[in-house]
């Protein structure tokens, strides 16, 4: 299980170690949902929801890790946000 603060979410975004948060709840909540949901059931969209509307961090069950990795893969994101999410949620990073 990872747990992920989605609204502030810290990336680096230069060669010189520059990081920079952004809110990805609401893009990655609209994602996981409206998007072709790779799950389709009522826990993952419940997840998509408690994301989207989250203001702290959220627990991400086992069972939908691989499911999320595939909504990021595919959706709107910077390559360093795909990045660091894939490895927060793999239990690596803070």
């Amino acid at each position: 299980m990872a747990k992920i603060n989605f609204t502030k979410f810290k990336v680096p975004v230069s060669f010189n170690g520059s990081e920079k948060v952004f809110s990805i709840a609401k893009v990655l909540g609209n994602a996981m949902k409206y998007t072709g949901s790779v799950v389709g059931d009522i826990g993952f969209d419940k997840l998509a929801e408690t994301i989207y509307f989250s203001d702290g961090p959220v627990e991400i069950p086992a069972e939908y890790i691989r499911p999320m990795m595939q909504v990021i893969n595919d959706g709107p994101f910077m390559a360093t946000i795909k990045r660091e999410l894939i490895k927060r949620l793999n239990g690596n990073g803070e």
